[in-house]
């Protein structure tokens, strides 16, 4: 039986075509995370878009606007049941961003509480701030973290691995040396596949969902492992189980 593809990490609402990119997702059964920005986006598109089997919401806070909007706590907390995934978050403390890095800190370490007490799967970022991000997700005990286009260095790496998270990779990684050695540095069992739409790409244009044979082509051939696209489904699979048996031992 062949699998359905993943997409663990999209901007569907970045598209121009915005609901033709969420009809193909659908259409297409590919299992897509759609990651927000700000929960006022979360509810928009929960008020827009159909209910998907394959297109799941998630509720974010992305830590590069606070200049354009604070964070909500109150809408944030409003919506937190309505989904089990929490996307975009994190923390960046690139030139731009760190002037905002103890706030983002704040904010983050909030959200990894709540997202504790619920069982919450977190898709991070964490550009320049991989330590950081780490220290807060053990802190409040994070079970089940994904993090996304991962930058950081192979001993954080390593660390993230121990604690039992999942990367997603995309294919602006395989572009790159360090990507590349990232890539190879993951365990099989630990990856998920995302595009980051419309922000990857392929080649010199962003990269749209009917690419995804290709991205998955192309990490399949650069791993040289077969049957890809079954084991991405099933790390998902996995990470799914876990989520639900944990939150029912409580």
């Amino acid at each position: 039986m062949l699998r359905s593809y993943v997409d663990f990490h999209v901007h569907i609402d970045y598209y121009s075509n915005y609901k033709e990119i969420y009809d193909y997702y659908d259409k297409q059964k590919i299992y897509a995370l759609f990651v927000t920005n700000f929960p006022e986006v979360f509810k928009k598109v929960l008020d827009t878009f159909p209910e998907s089997k394959y297109v799941k919401v998630a509720l974010g806070y992305h830590p590069e606007m606070m200049d354009i909007k604070p964070f909500n706590r109150k809408l944030f907390d409003k919506y937190f049941g309505m989904t089990k995934y929490l996307g975009e978050v994190g923390l960046d403390y690139s030139k731009k961003n760190y002037q905002h890095h103890n706030e983002q800190a704040r904010i983050f370490n909030y959200i990894s509480q709540r997202a504790s007490e619920e069982q919450k799967i977190l898709s991070i970022h964490s550009r320049n701030a991989e330590n950081d991000v780490l220290s807060i997700l053990i802190n409040n005990n994070i079970k089940h973290a994904v993090f996304h286009w991962y930058t950081g260095s192979m001993k954080v790496l390593h660390d993230i691995l121990s604690e039992g998270y999942y990367l997603s990779l995309n294919p602006s990684m395989l572009r790159s040396k360090k990507g590349k050695e990232i890539i190879k540095s993951v365990p099989l069992d630990r990856i998920l596949v995302e595009t980051d739409g419309p922000y990857g790409s392929i080649g010199k244009r962003n990269v749209v969902p009917n690419d995804i044979p290709k991205v998955y082509n192309d990490f399949e051939q650069f791993l040289e492992v077969e049957n890809f696209r079954d084991i991405i489904y099933r790390n998902l699979n996995d990470l799914l189980v876990r989520q639900i048996d944990k939150k029912e031992k409580g």
